[in-house]
């Protein structure tokens, strides 16, 4: 008897010794199939899901809020750039002597922190 003939009899034996759900589902005797409910821990599992979803949902938004928001200030800033040709102001001035950070073409950045940074603590 070759390897592979004896794992097709263990596996022919193995599948014979399952034994075939009936027709009709069972519950231990004494239990209604209308009582049967998936209980606090599954509503305490569910309401979890449902929480962490919301504040993801908000996280998400505000992302992309943000997101947008910054793509319409450099686009302004581009565009006032381009029809502003007057003097420009000394570094410092209007910043409260902060050296604003430059970009690699010479544009002003925002400035890190904004509302939420961590110099509005």
């Amino acid at each position: 008897m070759s390897f592979e003939s004896g794992a097709c009899v263990v596996l022919t034996l193995n599948l014979a010794a399952t034994t075939t759900p009936s027709g009709d589902p069972t519950l231990r005797p004494g239990l209604d199939p209308s009582s049967v409910t998936p209980g606090t821990l599954g509503f305490l599992a569910t309401l979890f899901v449902v929480v962490v979803v919301i504040f993801l949902i908000r996280d998400m938004t505000k992302r992309i809020r943000r997101v947008r928001y910054t793509a319409e200030v450099q686009e302004a800033r581009v565009q006032r750039g381009a029809t502003d040709s007057g003097p420009v102001p000394p570094a410092g001035a209007g910043d409260g002597g902060q050296r604003r950070p430059q970009g690699p073409d010479g544009n002003d950045l925002p400035m890190p922190g904004g509302k939420h940074g961590p110099d509005n603590r």
